[in-house]
């Protein structure tokens, strides 16, 4: 028994003696491992400052040259390059599918130069090209930047930018009421040709008319104004009213509102925008020109829609010479003369446009003459309005003057000093008002006026059961019962 518990006793000592000889070896282990491991992870010696986000290099560049090194770098499927003027990268670049990266600062171009479809440009914030004098930079390939500048100087940009949006920030806009940002939206202009001319919200001041080309979709985010901050002829205009030809096939305006500040003569002037594919306009606003709020001239063929006029010095859209144009959803309020006006139109060389149109959803109100004006648009062209509301004009609801006119489903009020007559013959015309609601204030007890000069083309009838126009005697003489009203 005793010999048992010596033994026992020897075991326990000799395996704490090797127990403590293995926490040694452990040690030592430690300490000759420790020597080669790094003290602190890099992230946890404050080498960024705190709360700021830690950037990526991007791709990995061969040679020494870094990511960010000032200057141009050649980004290619081989790796990248680095280079001090804009020329040498492009020559690096050559042939092969490539992005050009810009740090900031000025790289100035002093000759003409093309930028072909296999070459990216990206510009950091504050990297800009300054064009000299003359010099056209055609870009044929993708631009990458945000709401900065990235151009500056006389020469311009063209070429088939493949950019979803060109902004006028890009040419130094700044949209913010103060700044004069015709220079920014002109030079966006002339490149955005075929494109789309985007602007960001704000109130942008021109002091000279913008002349669009004739070739381009112009967008903008709700809300936003172009103002005129001098006089001049119209705030915005299209080339092809600088150079009159045969009329622009893709021009689009959206989403703005011109205001002529009591500055501008028209807010938007037209000439010949016609046979186009899109809605020439659609949802703009004009206000405060000196005088027509739009101008259209010779748009044959054209659509406009979603149109607001108002407190401009004339009237609040002329229509002139606009054969086949369709017009949906106009509103014309406050404005000095009529709300609208509508006639046939002779240009410089002598040619002369028919004025018969459609107007679907027409809305005149409080104008200090007539609601509508429609004169002389030309014998075989006609007039026709669908679906108005025509309300408190100083003068007549629809004033009509020689012009063939076909009116349904409209309503006409007067109040107080309001219509002199819902509708207006002033000479020979072929008129119909057909399905449409009539209420006068100082007119005849039928609200409808025929001044008799002559009667033989001139007919009126407001009966649900019958649509259309047929001959007036024929209607009179055969169809029409003769409780229905013939004046």
């Amino acid at each position: 028994m005793k010999r048992a518990r010596k033994l026992k006793s020897l075991l326990m000592h000799k395996g704490l003696k090797s127990a403590g000889l293995l926490v040694l070896a452990l040690a030592a282990a430690v300490m000759l491992m420790g020597q080669s491991l790094p003290k602190k992870p890099v992230w946890d010696q404050g080498v960024f400052p705190a709360g700021k986000s830690k950037e990526s290099k991007g791709p990995a560049v061969s040679s020494s040259v870094k990511s960010g090194t000032p200057g141009i770098e050649v980004r290619k499927s081989a790796g990248v390059s680095n280079y001090k003027t804009v020329k040498e990268a492009l020559a690096a670049a050559g042939s092969s599918q490539a992005t050009l990266r810009l740090s900031p600062g000025n790289w100035p171009i002093s000759e003409d130069i093309v930028f072909p479809k296999n070459i990216a440009l990206e510009f950091e914030r504050g990297a800009i090209f300054s064009l000299g004098r003359g010099v056209n930079v055609t870009i044929n390939g993708e631009i990458e930047a945000g709401f900065y500048q990235i151009f500056s100087g006389p020469g311009r940009v063209e070429g088939n930018i493949m950019a979803r949006f060109i902004y006028p920030q890009w040419w130094g806009a700044q949209g913010d009421g103060v700044a004069d940002d015709y220079e920014a939206i002109a030079g966006a202009a002339h490149a955005a040709t075929g494109k789309v001319l985007y602007f960001k919200h704000g109130t942008y001041l021109t002091s000279q008319m913008i002349v669009l080309p004739e070739q381009i979709f112009v967008d903008a985010d709700p809300g936003t104004i172009i103002k005129a901050s001098k006089s001049m002829p119209a705030v915005m205009s299209a080339d092809v009213a600088m150079k009159p030809n045969y009329g622009a096939q893709q021009f689009s305006l959206r989403n703005l509102r011109i205001d002529g500040n009591n500055l501008a003569d028209n807010c938007i002037y037209l000439y010949k925008i016609s046979m186009n594919y899109f809605d020439a306009l659609d949802g703009v606003s004009a206000h405060k020109a000196v005088g027509d709020g739009i101008v259209l001239a010779a748009c044959q063929g054209g659509s406009f829609r979603n149109i607001q006029t108002f407190d401009n010095g004339g009237n609040g859209i002329s229509i002139l010479g606009c054969n086949s144009a369709s017009f949906y959803s106009i509103s014309a309020t406050t404005n000095k003369k009529s709300g609208a006006h509508i006639s046939r139109f002779t240009d410089k060389d002598g040619a002369h446009y028919g004025g018969g149109c459609t107007m679907t959803r027409l809305h005149c109100e409080s104008n200090a003459e007539h609601g509508v004006d429609i004169f002389k648009v030309v014998n075989n062209n006609r007039v026709s309005i669908v679906g108005g509301w025509l309300e408190m004009n100083g003068g007549d609801g629809v004033r009509i003057t020689s012009s063939p006119v076909t009116i349904s489903g409209s309503l006409f009020f007067g109040v107080a000093t309001g219509s002199n007559y819902a509708v207006h013959i002033m000479s020979g015309s072929q008129v119909c008002v057909n399905g449409s609601t009539l209420v006068g204030a100082k007119g005849s007890a039928y609200v409808f006026k025929d001044e008799g000069n002559n009667p033989d083309n001139v007919f009126y009838f407001n009966y649900d059961g019958i649509k259309g126009c047929y001959n007036k005697k024929a209607m009179f003489d055969s169809i029409l019962p003769e409780n229905v009203g013939r004046h």
